[in-house]
């Protein structure tokens, strides 16, 4: 299968080379120069669980070098650029391309149904995990999973099949929208709150009142969903938070959230707690952790990016 990812950052490389592994023609799509360049002439650094460093070879290119068609596009552009990403590389897309999402946070499937139609969509959900080092190189750790769902009647059977050939443990599901939200869930917790912590995910962990602040957003998340006609499991989310706490799993990870901010880059968090905080108001909800949870995210991230200003002018004099 031929196969583009929008989105080539720590998950998306970690993905393209194991489909490239699995016999499949994989091409990134980025829009950081250093990565790109990093890994057009060294290659891609992979670190597995403190293993010795691999390398990996794979054209990556910004979305206006990028040509030709693709039977497979991953999305895993953070959702506050997806909308400029479809609009970049719309050349490479014909009536035939399915557009499978595994971006993280809300509201990913209402942007792409203005670039594509429904029946091009595949809406998925995925626990893999893994942290861009520096341009070129990524640490990963663990296993994961693949949940996704056809959108109006499309078929991602052949999808599944390509993305288990190369071991991503991919499954159809029924109501993706439910499993997305149970991922917003699991990210709207451990994101944000291992920037405030300044903590992995595990040392996240050993906070004695961890679970009692992760209650805090889920509590209110859930009334939200009902809302929006969405069951929200609070107990199951609870449960796999408590699996990713273990080091084996996903404890050793700072998650893409921690790795933004110390990078100045702008997060999520308007997807994530800022999505529950918003439609809350709109149904009248109170969600005033949410709401806390999100005011804070963006002065950190003022914060950082004000300080990594004032080291890159200090110097440049």
């Amino acid at each position: 299968m031929k196969i583009a990812i929008a989105g080539f950052g720590a998950l998306g490389a970690r993905l393209g080379i194991m489909l490239q592994a699995a016999g499949h023609d994989v091409t990134g799509i980025d829009g950081w120069p250093a990565h790109i360049a990093a890994i057009n002439t060294k290659g891609l650094t992979v670190v597995h669980d403190d293993q010795d460093p691999k390398v990996y070879y794979l054209p990556v290119m910004t979305p206006q070098e990028v040509t030709g068609t693709f039977d497979l596009i991953i999305l895993l552009t953070k959702t506050p650029q997806l909308d400029r990403m479809l609009t970049d590389i719309a050349p490479i897309i014909t009536d035939q391309t399915q557009l499978l999402i595994l971006s993280n946070g809300l509201g990913n499937i209402e942007v792409m149904a203005k670039h594509v139609a429904k029946s091009q969509i595949v809406a998925g959900v995925t626990l893999w995990t893994s942290s861009l080092v520096k341009p070129g190189e990524i640490h990963t750790t663990g296993s994961g999973s693949i949940k996704l769902q056809a959108l109006a009647g499309g078929d991602a059977q052949p999808i599944v099949e390509a993305l288990n050939e190369a071991g991503l443990n991919a499954e159809l599901v029924p109501d993706v929208m439910t499993a997305i939200w149970h991922k917003a869930g699991i990210n709207a917790v451990l994101n944000p709150l291992s920037v405030l912590l300044d903590a992995n995910i595990a040392e996240f962990g050993t906070a004695g009142n961890a679970m009692d602040m992760a209650l805090n957003i889920l509590d209110e998340m859930k009334q939200v969903g009902a809302s929006q006609g969405i069951k929200v499991d609070v107990a199951g989310i609870i449960a796999d938070l408590s699996r990713l706490l273990k080091p084996e799993n996903a404890g050793n990870h700072y998650p893409s959230m921690y790795q933004d901010i110390q990078n100045g880059k702008r997060t999520e968090i308007d997807f994530l707690n800022g999505y529950f905080a918003r439609l809350g108001q709109q149904e009248g909800i109170p969600t005033p952790f949410n709401a806390l949870v999100t005011r804070l995210i963006h002065a950190k991230e003022d914060i950082v990016r004000t300080k990594l200003a004032k080291e890159k002018e200090n110097f440049e004099i």
